[in-house]
């Protein structure tokens, strides 16, 4: 039996997610007429967000709250879900803290008929692809060598018996842990 005691000199080991910025270098407005529909549609769309991502809505003379899905569609909050009404002016950032459906909006409600409203669909972060081939814990491949055949449930090898296999794992999941410290 191998033990194996990590230490990380930060709080948590578990990586951070991403940040966004909510409607790019535009930031947080009212989009033009012709695209009041869409605007914040096509940003949303071209992000894949997971939990422990956050957004961050960059704002002047106006506010941001998040919002029921009643009051996504209807326009009809004027005060954020556990949070009153937004600030006027500055920046505010939500971290994105369960898988679903989250939905923000000005809580100027003209704004938000306007087309200021935000839909996010946030995955669990299970459901992130795995890591590309460049990871640094994964090798480069010979586009020459075989492919590898399908996966084994015997643990036996010729040079350790059955414990190899799991002894491997193990190293494998310190060393993500030991990476992630770092990020």
């Amino acid at each position: 039996v191998v033990v194996l005691v990590v230490f990380c000199p930060t709080a948590s080991a578990a990586p951070k997610g991403k940040k966004y910025k909510v409607g790019g270098p535009d930031g947080w407005r009212v989009p033009p007429k012709a695209d009041k529909e869409m605007a914040y549609v096509k940003w949303a769309s071209n992000i894949t967000f997971f939990v422990g991502d956050s957004v961050e809505f960059v704002y002047k003379n106006d506010s941001v709250i998040k919002v029921s899905k009643v009051g996504y569609y209807h326009c009809n909050e004027t005060a954020g879900i556990g949070t009153g009404p937004g600030p006027r002016d500055g920046k505010t950032l939500f971290i994105l803290d369960a898988p679903g459906f989250v939905y923000f909006a000005s809580s100027n409600l003209r704004h938000c008929k306007d087309g200021q409203k935000l839909l996010i669909k946030v995955l669990d972060p299970e459901q992130r692809p795995p890591a590309s081939a460049s990871s640094p814990l994964e090798a480069p491949t010979d586009p020459s060598s075989p492919e590898p055949g399908p996966a084994s449930t015997e643990h036996s090898s010729a040079m350790g018996g059955p414990f190899v296999a799991p002894l491997a794992r193990a190293m494998a999941q310190a060393a993500t842990l030991v990476l992630a410290c770092f990020m």
